[in-house]
């Protein structure tokens, strides 16, 4: 049974595995490669969901048929590695401009920015850097403030996945309704953090606001390793990549 979805939008399914691995979320990557309907194959990775579970979310950028195939890090678990599947995507007839023109791009002329089909983009943007925490509550107080720029005209934010500026790693200010992006040993991500960061992310582009993402602050890099940022931003591309 194939999947269906909507053009550039975001659509999701996940793979889960028989119990096997001490660390899931380490131990093993998956990726799935994706052949559009004119042939062109793109890998897109997906994120650790919890338990045994992961998931890939996909935004196809034209109607038609996808063919799907995944690529575990782990080739002998046949739940995770080789699953073959298929996506029909459907044209987009709402008026959501992010759905309607697809995602950001430079222009040919390099001069400006684009949406996918050509339209121009004048990049009107708002800082919420604390916007995936508490500090800025969900839902009335995130819908809210979104509300009131859209209003105002903008069509971007730009706000901080978890790893805050101008405080220390996992300082309480930073937590959400589900905790902290990572345990206090930076050893795993909490699914549960980012759960609740997807519906402010997911309500931003439902009302027409590019989300712009910053990773995290550069000074993490020397703090944390370039172990756990790459998993990090890795987490981040999968969730929100489409």
């Amino acid at each position: 049974m194939p999947y269906y979805g909507v053009q550039n939008t975001p659509c999701e399914w996940s793979y889960s595995s028989p119990p096997r691995y001490r660390e899931p979320e380490s131990d093993v990557t998956l990726d799935v490669e994706i052949t559009d309907p004119e042939g062109r194959t793109q890998r897109v990775p997906a994120f650790w969901a919890g338990n045994n579970t992961w998931r890939v979310r996909y935004a196809p950028h034209a109607p038609g048929a996808y063919r799907l195939r995944s690529v575990c890090s782990d080739a002998e678990n046949p739940a995770l590695h080789g699953v073959e599947g298929a996506l029909e995507a459907t044209a987009y007839e709402g008026t959501n401009p992010l759905l309607r023109h697809g995602p950001l791009r430079m222009a040919e002329n390099r001069r400006h920015l684009e949406h996918r089909d050509g339209t121009p983009f004048l990049w009107l943007a708002d800082t919420w850097w604390m916007g995936l925490c508490r500090r800025l509550p969900w839902p009335d107080g995130f819908r809210e403030l979104t509300a009131d720029r859209v209003a105002k005209g903008f069509n971007v934010v730009q706000i901080v996945a978890g790893l805050y500026p101008d405080m220390p790693a996992l300082d309480a200010r930073g937590a959400n309704e589900a905790g902290f992006p990572w345990d206090r040993a930076f050893k795993h991500i909490n699914p549960a953090y980012f759960d609740m960061a997807d519906l402010r992310i997911a309500h931003l582009v439902q009302s027409g606001m590019v989300p712009c993402i910053v990773g995290s602050w550069g000074y993490y890099l020397t703090q944390l390793g370039p172990d756990v940022l790459r998993r990090h931003w890795r987490n981040l591309i999968a969730r929100w990549g489409a």
